[in-house]
């Protein structure tokens, strides 16, 4: 039995299609269907009911699953084993949150953490929470979001936020931009924007990213609450107002318990947790 095809289960059941697996795989499409296929011919069973919603596992596929996700932790445990203590973790993390958080990690934080696990690499994958991607070393940054199926959530800090306008274009009137969370069950954000906002003053923009946000805010759309470590060194932005943020997020750190023993999940955690402050904090 090809493990290769087992592993297309595997992400099936993580993400619920095939195509999405596909992507999760870095292979095309086609090639996810003949190694599903394939392992469904070698067994003699069908694994998955296809449907408009997505991929179901049949009992058989519920079976196979569990035998496959305890073949990954014997190869995960095998691989880590093996592998010197000088060389460091080797493999693939997968680290998903949004765009301006992992853009922000990138700029600030990346080159030094990958210069010194030369065999450990990344993949960024910026999605919304909803779009969850269980085991297969995965770490989700995320702000007021339940942890999924498994998962638990491990605090990283707090992440202060302020009402900045343009500098070289003053806002005209009183409109304003704000973020849109549709993924959070607890919008908090919604509703310190709803807080600051004056009865009558226009919403002209929403958006699910920050950097959007600040774009828009830095070129004269409207006022922003924006994350004080993006905003504060920009100089097309003046903050309105002084003294303490308007607003704090908790950032967490969303981890599966079936990886999390790994050396390179627990590199990748060391890291995140030790750059939070120079990354997602502003400047004392």
């Amino acid at each position: 039995m090809d493990w290769d095809n087992l592993k297309v289960a595997l992400a099936i059941s993580r993400v619920g299609s095939l195509t999405q697996a596909a992507q999760l795989l870095g292979i095309d499409q086609s090639t996810a269907g003949r190694r599903l296929s394939a392992l469904e011919a070698d067994l003699g069973v069908i694994l998955f009911v296809r449907s408009k919603t997505g991929f179901a596992p049949t009992d058989a596929g519920d079976a196979a699953i569990k035998q496959a996700l305890e073949v990954e932790r014997r190869i995960e445990r095998l691989t880590d084993e093996i592998t010197s203590g000088d060389e460091g973790p080797v493999g693939i993390v997968r680290l998903l949150g949004n765009a301006w958080t992992l853009d922000r990690l990138a700029q600030k934080a990346m080159a030094p953490f990958l210069a010194a696990h030369p065999r450990l690499d990344l993949r960024i994958m910026t999605l919304t929470p909803r779009a969850r991607v269980r085991g297969e070393a995965s770490l989700g940054l995320w702000f007021e979001v339940e942890p999924g199926d498994a998962e638990f959530a491990i605090k990283l800090g707090d992440v202060p936020y302020a009402v900045y306008r343009s500098r070289n274009a003053p806002v005209k009137g009183s409109d304003w931009v704000s973020f849109y969370d549709e993924d959070s069950l607890r919008p908090a954000i919604t509703r310190a924007h709803k807080r600051l906002r004056a009865r009558g003053e226009p919403l002209r923009v929403t958006a699910t990213d920050a950097g959007i946000m600040l774009s828009a805010v830095r070129e004269g759309v409207g006022r922003g609450l924006l994350p004080m470590c993006l905003a504060e060194k920009d100089d097309g932005l003046v903050r309105v107002g002084e003294g303490e943020p308007e607003f704090v997020r908790v950032l967490h750190l969303h981890a599966q318990p079936d990886t999390i023993e790994s050396s390179r999940v627990q590199a990748t955690i060391r890291w995140l947790r030790e750059s939070f402050k120079s990354v997602f904090q502003p400047a004392d």
